[in-house]
């Protein structure tokens, strides 16, 4: 098993959310985690809830997990926003 399908499974990530990558640093007893989303995602509007259009991404952000064998891990991904004709531009929920 590759590190980023044990980490998909670690994660509970489902389709479309997948691990790009996985950077090991352990000058720096740390982890970074790099979750992407098929290009051909659809993604629901987090107030109406139905599907709509991806209309861009937010900047990488970056979120603390739980330690992986004592080393420090970090998810990172850029979150998708939807182009809602009713409730405009909004960051989609994220399942982590």
């Amino acid at each position: 098993m590759r590190d980023t399908q044990l980490y998909q499974r670690i994660l509970g990530l489902e389709d479309p959310w997948f691990v790009a990558g996985v950077e090991l640093n352990c000058a720096q007893q740390r982890l970074d985690i790099f979750l992407e989303h098929k290009p051909s995602a659809v993604f629901c509007c987090p107030v109406c809830n139905q599907p709509t259009p991806l209309h861009d991404h937010a900047a990488e952000r970056v979120w603390r997990h739980l330690d992986s064998c004592q080393l420090q891990t970090f998810i990172h991904a850029r979150v998708p926003r939807t182009g809602c004709m009713i409730d405009g531009c909004r960051k989609v929920e994220l399942p982590w």
